[in-house]
């Protein structure tokens, strides 16, 4: 699966990107700010190589956070494990699609 440059939520643009060396300093492998558009993501860990599988979960747990804050829904976007969980099942969602 492709990790996409951008996408819409509402009106806004959000743009993902790669930081590989501030978020492993932060001891992070993805953030998102939605008042910046942004969600950032390592491909590579200090010095390890982030798997593909990792890096797309971290991608959609942060676009998780990115549509809970854009909805207001801030207190939700702080509880971790439903973030977590939801990111999974719309992955799944998301991967399991037929057309």
């Amino acid at each position: 699966m492709k990790i996409p440059k951008k996408f819409k939520v509402f009106a806004s643009t959000i743009n993902v990107g790669f930081d590989n060396v501030r978020l492993s300093n932060e001891g992070a492998l993805g953030d998102c700010s939605f008042t910046d558009n942004k969600i950032s993501i390592c491909s590579e860990y200090k010095g390890e190589k982030v798997t593909e599988c990792n890096t797309i979960d971290t991608f959609y747990h942060e676009k998780v956070h990115i549509i809970l804050d854009a909805m207001g829904e801030h207190k939700l976007s702080r509880k971790e494990k439903f973030v977590e969980v939801f990111a999974r099942l719309l992955r799944q969602s998301d991967e399991s699609a037929e057309y």
